[in-house]
């Protein structure tokens, strides 16, 4: 009999870690079930230590890709809904998989789905690849006897987030690459440029200007202490980078992308987007209020709402509205509270959820619009001075010398 190494959750929320033999997997999942446990990884000993092994020494692993995972679930709930067997579905899906990743994780669901297991269970095992959001919703579908719908849906989720991430990444894209330009121009002219026109106006009896004393003061400190800008940059980026890894530090990031003018206002938009359109996904196929709002809380993106999602969790569960603890916070605006207390008080908060998305949604892409023709000129406009300045500099010692030599 295999011997399996598993993690699991207790009904307290402690993690455990140990080992446990059975004849499947399947099987050791139900065990677990009934010791009151939640299996969250279950690999067997040997192929857990050849895990490891891949992962030490093994150099370019394809990873898997959200959007690969998307159009497995839209297959997946194309044959659903026309009444295939899971199995089946699942054995018909593989053929269509080129990631060798995901069809390795895609042939051990259906495995485990043959030999007893609940797809819900299945996919469970693997948290990197299928979210909470994905598993919770399987199992209200398949409780709901609509799976095939829920899929659909869950593709359809998948899909719109991707295309808004990718929307949020093109808008900020093309000013990324103008500051990008910006700063390689200045480095250029401080190495290559200014060095050679230093030369030549130390030849000038004259006094030089004042812009052109302070711009090779600059390139002078560049010349000479680089590496110490370098080193410094080093040391500061790896010491933000540890503290970002802290709770504490992802709090602060996460807030200090809400203050940034114009940047703020797209993330906070997204971070609403999320939250509306996660919760009427959820609470539309029959996920009940708390366990929704616990899977909303780790999917919304930004630590900051998910505090705050958090803490109405806490309060909703002690009897009161979502509605209220929401408006107690400055972060959601008051139309989302408002629209959120119409719903509750109607009985169809999944209604006034998908609205908000739907507006929201409208919103991001005006921001985006917004955010891209004020970023571009701003950083063309700087980019414009930064240069001006420095041609400026460069200029005025020779027109001073033309005028000493026409005198």
């Amino acid at each position: 009999m295999p011997r399996y190494q598993y993690e699991a959750v207790t009904q307290t929320g402690q993690r455990i870690n140990s080992t446990l033999e059975a004849d499947s997997r399947a099987e050791l999942i139900a065990n677990l079930q009934q010791m009151g446990y939640w299996a969250t990884d279950v690999v067997e000993e040997g192929e857990a230590l050849e895990t490891k092994a891949k992962r030490i020494f093994s150099v370019g692993t394809r990873r898997i890709k959200s959007a690969e995972v998307e159009f497995f679930t839209y297959q997946l709930a194309a044959l659903v809904n026309a009444h295939v067997a899971l199995p089946r579905s699942l054995e018909v899906t593989l053929e269509q998989i080129s990631n060798p990743e995901l069809h390795k994780i895609v042939a051990q669901v259906k495995h485990d789905v043959e030999h007893g297991a609940t797809f819900n269970d299945a996919l469970a095992q693997h948290p990197k690849v299928f979210s909470e959001l994905y598993v919770n919703m399987v199992k209200a579908g398949e409780a709901g006897g609509v799976l095939g719908e829920v899929l659909e849906r869950l593709a359809e989720f998948a899909e719109r987030q991707r295309v808004l991430k990718n929307q949020v990444v093109s808008a900020l894209f093309y000013p990324a690459i103008l500051f990008g330009l910006m700063i390689t121009a200045i480095i250029v002219l401080m190495i290559l440029v200014i060095p050679k026109f230093t030369e030549m106006f130390l030849e000038f009896d004259s006094e030089l200007p004042l812009p052109t004393l302070i711009l090779i003061g600059i390139s002078d400190t560049f010349a000479a202490y680089w590496w110490v800008g370098l080193l410094g940059a080093a040391v500061i980026g790896t010491a933000l980078r540890q503290y970002l890894k802290t709770e504490t530090g992802k709090i602060m990031l996460d807030r200090i992308k809400l203050k940034i003018p114009l940047v703020g206002p797209v993330f906070s938009t997204f971070a609403i987007v999320r939250f509306t359109r996660t919760m009427a996904t959820l609470l539309e196929n029959g996920v009940r209020m708390l366990p929704a709002l616990q899977v909303v809380k780790d999917t919304i993106g930004n630590r900051v709402y998910s505090n705050i999602v958090a803490n109405a969790e806490r309060e909703v569960e002690q009897g009161s509205t979502l509605s209220r603890e929401l408006g107690e916070s400055k972060d959601f605006p008051s139309l989302v509270t408002h629209m959120i207390a119409v719903g509750e008080e109607s009985g169809e908060p999944v209604t006034m959820l998908s609205k908000l998305s739907e507006y929201y949604d409208m919103e991001i892409k005006k921001s985006l619009e917004r955010l891209t023709s004020s970023i571009s000129p701003l950083v063309i406009l700087i980019m414009g001075l930064l240069i001006g300045f420095i041609a400026v500099a460069m200029i005025l010692p020779i027109f001073e010398a033309q005028n000493v030599i026409g005198s």
